[in-house]
């Protein structure tokens, strides 16, 4: 009996000492922070070279990196089980307001403060994206911008000597672009609007307006944006177009219409530079603003693109924030920005030589510095929102259903939408 208590007192002696090993092994090696990405392929390679690039320069934190590319449900799962990593760069800013409601998040406000980083670095619209309720919930290392790319040597064929700079210049270059075998049928085809997210900015319109919490789906600049882009569908026969553009590959592909000489302009963003250098590198190209009609916004466009994030369940929400604001911090986003073709949203870096003496990341970077320049707006139904004015759009354009009814249903559908989402929260 003596001999098994002894045991009994060898072998808790033994855990205790495992235990304590284990202890300070833990204790005296680097904090591990998971962190999930939504990139993949050359941009995930870039972020992996950061990332090491942190860890060799932070002995006290070690980052790890897992791709989520193609299982994004992964993200929604995470967070609906409280099973989150401690830094995520896979949520969209579309549904950052969603999970704030939700308190999903961790509210970056003392990290901000600690670290002496202010709205001012970010572009106005792009600091407004990481907002709900008066916190800040996210920071970016990207973002994006929309413009118009266009071909100059079918710009000079069909004698148009400057760009357009509103609706109405927009619509005659663009049928001056446009050209018929004998047939009727399409030889190439000047320009076709599509996104009325952005449209409706340009018209001077807006899907929100947060001093009222109010949904603007029928704002009448909505209205008027969306019958603009279904004239287009009335006047080139919509079908047949479509049939034109199916014997092409997608707009981002080698031989897609634009890149073939078979569109003229193409509604886009900074990263077609990427495309044209693989895919058209000879081609003679240019880019313009959107334009705008009477009343319209000047150099208007809406933002996006992923965030990063600190969900409220990090456990290592000090370290997690050091590697977040180092990610998002000026160096980090100037290689990764310049390493994958986007626009840096830190003024300083597009500002700086390195990126304005491209012009294209020049004129890209004014863009996202323009009061005209509209992140998603902070409401918890965003996501859910955006699809349907996507369906009003298709509905519009490809269906021939009246502008005005259709943002109308969307209208009331939302405003229950939201009120729904907000008693939720009570």
């Amino acid at each position: 009996m003596r001999s098994f208590r002894l045991l009994i007192l060898v072998i808790i002696g033994l855990g205790l000492l495992l235990i304590a090993g284990c202890s300070r092994y833990h204790t005296s090696g680097p904090t591990q922070i998971i962190y999930w990405t939504g990139w993949s392929g050359h941009e995930l390679e870039i972020q992996r070279k950061l990332v090491d690039r942190f860890n060799a320069t932070h002995k006290d934190i070690h980052v790890k990196l897992l791709s989520v590319f193609g299982s994004y449900q992964k993200v929604t799962i995470a967070f609906a089980g409280g099973d989150t990593p401690d830094v995520l760069s896979a949520v969209w800013a579309d549904q950052l307001a969603g999970y704030a409601m939700r308190d999903a998040l961790t509210p970056l406000d003392q990290y901000l403060k600690a670290s002496n980083r202010t709205s001012s670095e970010w572009a106005p619209g792009v600091w407004q994206m990481f907002q709900y309720k008066g916190h800040t919930y996210a920071l970016a290392a990207t973002t994006n911008t929309s413009f118009i790319a266009y071909n100059k040597d079918i710009f000079r064929e069909a004698g148009i000597k400057s760009l357009p700079r509103n609706i109405a210049e927009l619509d005659e270059a663009a049928a001056k672009c446009t050209m018929y075998d004998s047939n009727g049928r399409f030889i190439r085809y000047g320009f076709r609007p599509s996104d009325l997210v952005t449209w409706a900015y340009v018209f001077g319109g807006r899907w929100y307006d947060p001093s009222t919490g109010k949904i603007t789906a029928n704002d009448p600049h909505n209205v008027e944006a969306l019958r603009w882009m279904a004239s287009y569908s009335k006047k080139y026969d919509i079908r047949r177009m479509q049939g034109f553009e199916s014997t092409f590959g997608s707009d981002q592909s080698v031989s897609g219409p634009f890149f073939v000489g078979k569109k003229a302009m193409w509604q886009t963003g900074e990263w077609v530079d990427q495309y044209v250098k693989r895919y058209a590198e000879h081609l003679n190209w240019g880019y313009f603003p959107l334009p705008y009609p009477p009343g319209g916004r000047p150099n208007a466009m809406s933002l996006g693109g992923s965030v990063f994030v600190i969900p409220a369940a990090c456990k290592h929400k000090k370290e997690a924030w050091e590697f977040l604001n180092w990610i998002c911090g000026p160096e980090a986003v100037a290689d990764f920005c310049e390493g994958i073709g986007n626009v840096p949203p830190l003024r300083a870096v597009a500002e700086s030589p390195r990126f304005i003496k491209k012009p294209l990341f020049a004129f890209a970077g004014n863009l996202i510095s323009s009061k005209n320049a509209f992140g998603a707006p902070q409401m918890p139904i965003w996501p859910t929102y955006k699809q349907e004015i996507a369906r009003a759009e298709d509905f519009a354009v490809y269906g021939g259903q009246d502008p005005k009814k259709l943002l109308d249903a969307i209208q009331k559908k939302m405003e229950m939408e939201l009120a729904d989402a907000m008693e939720g929260r009570k």
